[in-house]
């Protein structure tokens, strides 16, 4: 079992996102910024997944405050594409564990998080 706390834009929507992409491998937690980024890093949570307008600012400025930079990265913006399995796959390797993406791709996005998750934990 994975456990993902997801904040930001529409976090009520990742969270049931990430569940229904997880297939019952899945825990979500809907918090705020703070609460998610305490979680990972008092290991109540393994990822954390923020949204906001660009997928780096409101979704990562606490991560990044309480978990270092070396754990947060931005996977989707806006303009962009969403991210790929590659992307995430290679974020996953080299030790992140706090997701930025931009609130409009939730429903692209997430999918291809919790799917790299759950392959990195087998």
């Amino acid at each position: 079992m994975i456990r993902i706390a997801v904040c930001g834009m529409g976090r009520e929507r990742i969270a049931t996102v990430a569940k229904e992409a997880g297939g019952g491998q899945v825990e979500t937690m809907a918090l705020t910024d703070f609460e998610a980024a305490n979680a990972v890093k008092t290991g109540k949570a393994d990822y954390y997944i923020g949204a906001c307008q660009s997928g780096a600012g409101g979704a990562l400025a606490v991560a990044n405050a309480l978990l270092g930079p070396t754990l947060v990265t931005r996977l989707a913006g806006p303009g962009g594409a969403a991210p790929d399995q590659h992307q995430v796959v290679t974020a996953l390797q080299e030790g992140k564990k706090a997701f930025g993406i931009v609130h409009t791709q939730t429903d692209i996005a997430v999918p291809v998080i919790v799917r790299a998750l759950l392959r990195g934990s087998e």
